[in-house]
């Protein structure tokens, strides 16, 4: 694997030159930008993004821990993430819990120590991993929590409404001169069936 020395070394130019072509290219002449990119696709040349991220002492990831990728609703929260993310060049890395508290423990340990930029997490529970969500808020990760009812507050949640949409969707069916109005949902333990 080349490195950013073999780069240099090849363009003719410094270190310093090709990390700027890098990260900052309107800083360098168009000639020597495009001696050192044709440096770049010749080797194969790949920056470490993990070197990367260490030299800066800060990660450019955002973890997303899903309760249960099957479900439609969080492939679409997904893609917005995504979206939002690569707009500020930003990596996601997902994780499915998959509703299982033990699981979803286990990720959270290994997020304390990769140290991401940000969580965003579905908890499986309430209040089965306060504790280690409190922990990554205490080592400076920020914690959002959606679609979670939890009372426990991370300095962000973003959830739905689901009672207000219950509301106007059962005022819109009387408005519609519907009177026999029927809900079926799944079992009482999904918060948005309870609600």
């Amino acid at each position: 694997m080349p490195s950013i020395k073999e780069v240099a070394r090849l363009a003719g130019v410094s270190v310093g030159t090709v990390s700027n072509v890098l990260n900052r290219p309107d800083m360098v002449a168009p000639d020597t930008r495009r001696r050192v990119l044709a440096a770049v696709a010749k080797l194969g040349y790949v920056r470490n993004a993990s070197a990367r991220q260490l030299r800066a002492g800060r990660s450019r990831t955002i973890a997303v821990v899903a309760l249960d990728l099957a479900n439609p609703f969080f492939i679409d929260v997904l893609r917005g993430v995504e979206a939002t993310a690569h707009a500020s060049d930003l990596t996601v890395m997902v994780f499915n819990s998959n509703k299982d508290a033990a699981h979803e423990a286990r990720l959270l340990q290994m997020l304390e120590e990769q140290r991401p930029l940000g969580v965003l997490i579905t908890p499986v529970n309430d209040s089965g991993q306060k504790a280690r969500l409190d922990r990554l808020v205490s080592r400076g990760i920020p914690v959002v929590l959606f679609d979670s009812s939890s009372r426990h507050a991370y300095g962000c949640a973003v959830s739905v409404d689901d009672v207000l949409g219950g509301r106007l969707a059962g005022r819109h069916l009387r408005e519609r001169g519907h009177r026999r109005i029927a809900f079926a949902g799944g079992p009482f333990t999904v918060r948005q069936v309870e609600d």
